[in-house]
């Protein structure tokens, strides 16, 4: 017993103490980064889906670096997922183009209906990223492409959607959002605790 407590708070206390960590005063060079979340439901497709499914994803995006990285989980869904991207550039509750790469970001898991994806820290420079007929209608090159994705983002006018066999148009989707400060810090802490618990009870 007290062996597996022990294991518990190897994981538990660990994300805490760097989610502590980064509360820390930050020189600002390094305050760019910013985190968009968005909750995935049926319910915010355009038309609604009468879904069970749920999920949550967090994109980091740094424009000063020109990166961006997509982590979601999803569970409940009616059939298999057949693609997952963002979708830019329109206001809420109207539907967008696919923005990034088709039909899925590289990795992430297809063919089931839950899951859980963190991609690679994308260069979005180069046009791994990208939907091809994104970078054509914004202009043709990657550079134009790579601004109108980040100022999509940034003014509230992308949406991550998850695609089934089912529903082939998208089964649950979520705009993105950018999360305040002390709320990230907070989200990150639990994030990184949940992961935590989930390996000690798969090792278990």
């Amino acid at each position: 017993m007290k062996r597996s407590l022990s294991v518990v708070a190897k994981f538990t206390v660990t994300p805490l103490v760097i989610a502590a960590a980064l509360t820390l005063p930050v020189p600002a060079a390094y305050a760019i980064p910013i985190t968009f979340v968005a909750n995935l439901t049926g319910a915010n497709e355009v038309l609604p889906v009468a879904s069970p499914g749920t999920g949550f994803a967090a994109v980091v995006l740094d424009p000063t670096a020109q990166t961006l990285q997509v982590n979601a989980t999803f569970s409940g869904l009616t059939s298999n997922t057949s693609a997952a991207h963002i979708h830019c550039c329109a206001p809420l509750g109207t539907n967008a183009g696919v923005a990034t790469t088709v039909p899925a970001f590289p990795g992430f898991p297809l063919g089931v209906t839950s899951g859980t994806y963190s991609s690679v820290v994308f260069d979005l420079t180069q046009p791994t990223i990208y939907n091809p007929a994104f970078v054509t209608l914004e202009g043709g090159t990657i550079p134009l492409a790579e601004a109108a994705l980040i100022a999509g983002i940034q003014n509230g006018q992308t949406y991550l959607n998850i695609h089934t066999m089912i529903n082939s148009g998208g089964e649950i989707r979520g705009q993105l959002e950018p999360v305040p400060e002390p709320t990230t810090l907070l989200l990150l802490g639990s994030t990184l605790t949940g992961l935590g618990l989930a390996r000690w009870r798969r090792r278990r």
